[in-house]
């Protein structure tokens, strides 16, 4: 009631503001009119802090903590996870996620050979079978100690040996992993090609169990997550080629990955939670080559022009106007008919020369 009087007569309450202030007060006596507004319609001013941390991006690089226990040995198999849709505090965290990059850590500061084996599903029936696996990466590059992260190459390679044969290399291409619980194993391993003794490999690090009490036993924890997915513990593999026996003295369990992961958290954005692959309306497209595939083609080839024209040049240049340019019609009539007239005086006029040329010649003929 009170804002609707205000609203309805506000000369009596300027003139209160007005009268009931100091003649001094130039602030309240230049007031000429007032109206009200409820407090639902004031907007808030900003707050100093942010409400909220700001979103995350799209593209996303996971570093698994590096273990102060670390060991290490050959290789390393494992397996990533993603979260089961509706048991997450987010729920726009269970979708398909894009692996587009990974590194490991070596104690090792100099040359090296890697082969990255991956496939969709649990790794547990697979173990040394390598044919039932994709060779999603491979290639030679120097190791950076255990203080920083190896980076396994994103394109292909062509490196020539001692002996000159041509080895060619595998780079990453982008691995899905299939949202709503999903998992997709990874084997790593480093070859014998560049270690300096026999019985002693170039090292892929990895941590000890995360519970002690399960040395030795197949039950593997989290090493690490992100809202998108985990990575559980594995198993140390001791040699290479891959050992087929699982059960054999050549595996230690369970043991962490230690490393890196770059990722898409929302390839098939604008939909967020798509749990399968590919997205509806992606097309896969390849990595493009470090280096071109082919040649490129020549410039097109003109011919020189000719010394000599090779026809006679026109009577009259052709000239074409727009139709903007063009002069109006009786304008047009005008010139024609002036045309034409000019064009009749001439040829009376060649008549007439020619007549009196021919009285020329019959007179000197007599």
């Amino acid at each position: 009631q009170i804002l609707a009087l205000v609203n309805d007569q506000p000369e009596p309450f300027v003139n209160a503001i007005r009268n009931n202030n100091s003649p001094s007060s130039s602030f309240f006596n230049a007031v000429t009119g007032i109206s009200g507004i409820e407090e639902d319609g004031v907007g808030e001013s900003p707050s100093a802090m942010p409400s909220a941390p700001p979103s995350r991006g799209f593209d996303q690089t996971f570093d698994i903590r590096i273990d102060p226990r670390a060991t290490g040995a050959n290789g390393i198999v494992f397996n990533v996870r993603t979260p089961r849709c509706g048991q997450t505090p987010n729920h726009n965290t269970c979708g398909t996620i894009l692996l587009t990059g990974m590194s490991f850590v070596t104690s090792h500061e100099d040359k090296l050979e890697y082969l990255v084996y991956s496939k969709l599903g649990p790794y547990e029936k697979f173990v040394g079978k390598p044919d039932n696996w994709d060779l999603v990466a491979s290639g030679q590059t120097r190791g950076r100690g255990i203080k920083q992260y190896t980076r396994v190459l994103e394109y292909d390679t062509a490196v020539t040996d001692e002996s000159g044969l041509t080895l060619n290399y595998v780079g990453f291409r982008p691995l899905h992993v299939p949202g709503d619980r999903a998992q997709r194993s990874f084997y790593i391993t480093l070859t014998w090609k560049f270690a300096k003794d026999e019985r002693s490999p170039i090292p892929i690090m990895f941590s000890y169990p995360i519970v002690d009490e399960n040395e030795g036993e197949r039950r593997y924890e989290v090493v690490a997550s992100t809202p998108e997915f985990e990575v559980y513990e594995g198993e140390g593999v001791l040699d290479h080629p891959w050992p087929s026996d699982r059960d054999g003295p050549y595996y230690r369990r369970p043991r962490g990955f230690i490393g890196s992961f770059d990722y898409e958290r929302y390839p098939c954005h604008p939909l967020l939670n798509f749990t399968g692959w590919p997205c509806p309306y992606r097309r896969r497209t390849k990595r493009p080559t470090a280096r071109p595939t082919g040649r490129p083609t020549n410039p097109p080839f003109t011919q020189q022009p000719t010394k000599d024209p090779t026809n006679a040049p026109t009577l009259a240049p052709v000239v074409q106007t727009n139709a903007a340019d063009e002069p109006d019609t009786d304008v047009r009539e005008s010139m024609s008919s002036g045309a034409e007239a000019e064009t009749n005086a001439t040829n009376e006029d060649s008549d007439a020369v020619g007549a009196q040329e021919e009285e020329t010649r019959k007179r000197k003929k007599r």
